[in-house]
C-alpha cells in the first residue's frame, strides 16, 4: 500500500477528534480535560495548605498579598481503534458486463486506504493506534503503536488481508472486540454494514462499554443504483444463495425504497446515540474523502 509523501505532508497538520476525554497513558499532542503539569496554562485556584510552592504564582502574590495556584492542562494521549470488515460483500465490486473486470477498486480497498490515513494521523499525533479485521469474527490485531515509527508496520499489517472472506456478524465482532479491550477510547468501524443481523446490537454494546464511536460506511455505486435490465440470477456474495429475479422498473424502485430506508435508519440509529457517521463510495477518491468529507462540519479530523 503507498501513500505519497507529499499528501502524508498535508495529513500532518490534522488530529483526530475525540468528543470525550479519556484517561491516556503518556504525554501526546492533544489536550485532555485533566489538569496537570504541562506547559499549556488553563486557569488559576486559590493555595490550600499541602499545595506545592512551586505551582504558586508568586507575581500575583507580590501585588496582591494573596496566593494563587497556576493550572495546566494535561495532555495525553488517546487510544484510537481502527474496525476494518473484511467480509466477502465488502469484496465485492462492479465488473464491466462484457469483460469481466472490475470498474473500480473494492470497498474493503478503499476502507483499507482510510484506515491508513487515519491511522497516520492518529501516529503523527502520539496517539496509541490499533487496528483490527473482522468479519464473522474478530481477527488478529496489528497491536498498539504510537509515533510514526510505527507507520510501516500498520501498512504491513493492511497489506496482508484474512484468506477467507466470510459472512458479516458484526455483534459477535464487536462484543470479542470490547471484551478483550480494556483501555477505552475511540473506535472507528468501516464496513458497509450490511447484516442480516443489524447493527444495533453491536454498536449499543461499544457504546455500553463506554467507547466513542464513530462509522464510515463504503458504499459501491452500483449498490445503490444498479444499473442491470432483464432475467437475472444474482448470487449472495456472504451465503452464496442464489436466487432469480426479473429486474424491471417496479423492482429497482421497491429496492431503492429498500436502500433507502437502510441507509437512512443507520444514520438516524447513530444521529439520536450521538455516534458519529460519515459515507462513502468507491467512485470517491480516498484523498478527497479524507480532506473534505472527513472534515467538513464536525467531521472525524479537524
Amino acid at each position: 500500500m503507498f501513500f505519497d509523501s507529499a499528501f502524508l505532508a498535508r495529513l500532518e497538520r490534522l488530529h483526530l477528534l475525540s468528543c470525550r476525554a479519556f484517561a491516556g497513558q503518556s504525554r501526546a499532542e492533544r489536550r485532555s480535560h485533566k489538569l496537570g503539569s504541562s506547559l499549556e496554562f488553563a486557569d488559576y485556584r486559590t493555595y490550600t495548605a499541602g499545595d506545592d510552592l512551586r505551582s504558586v504564582d508568586w507575581n500575583i502574590y507580590g501585588r496582591s498579598d494573596k496566593l494563587f495556584l497556576k493550572l495546566f492542562e494535561e495532555e495525553e494521549d488517546l487510544h484510537v481503534y481502527l474496525l476494518i470488515d473484511t467480509s466477502a460483500s465488502m469484496r465485492w465490486t462492479a465488473t464491466d458486463a462484457r469483460t469481466d473486470t472490475p470498474l473500480r477498486a473494492s470497498k474493503l480497498d478503499l476502507a483499507r486506504r482510510i484506515a491508513g490515513t487515519l491511522a497516520y494521523i492518529g501516529l503523527a499525533n502520539l496517539d496509541r493506534v490499533n487496528v483490527h479485521y473482522f468479519s464473522e469474527n474478530l481477527g488478529a490485531d496489528l497491536g498498539l503503536g504510537r509515533g510514526k515509527s510505527h507507520f510501516h508496520r500498520a501498512l504491513q499489517y493492511l497489506d496482508r488481508l484474512p484468506a477467507d472472506a466470510g459472512q458479516t456478524d458484526l455483534a459477535r465482532s464487536l462484543r470479542a472486540f470490547g471484551q478483550k479491550t480494556k483501555r477505552r477510547g475511540l473506535v472507528l468501524v468501516l464496513s458497509d454494514f450490511f447484516d442480516p443481523g443489524g447493527y444495533e446490537e453491536a454498536l449499543s454494546y461499544l457504546l455500553y462499554q463506554r467507547f466513542e464511536i464513530q462509522l464510515i460506511q463504503l458504499l459501491d455505486p452500483a449498490e445503490l443504483n444498479p444499473r442491470l435490465r432483464g432475467d437475472l440470477r444474482l448470487t449472495d456474495s456472504e451465503t452464496g444463495q442464489a436466487y432469480e429475479v426479473t429486474a424491471n422498473e417496479s423492482l429497482l424502485r421497491a429496492y431503492e425504497r429498500e436502500v433507502n430506508t437502510f441507509l437512512t435508519g443507520l444514520e438516524t440509529f447513530c444521529r439520536r446515540r450521538r455516534i458519529g457517521y460519515r459515507r462513502a463510495t468507491t467512485d470517491v477518491g480516498f484523498e478527497d474523502f479524507v480532506l473534505q468529507t472527513l472534515r467538513g462540519g464536525g467531521g472525524l479530523v479537524a
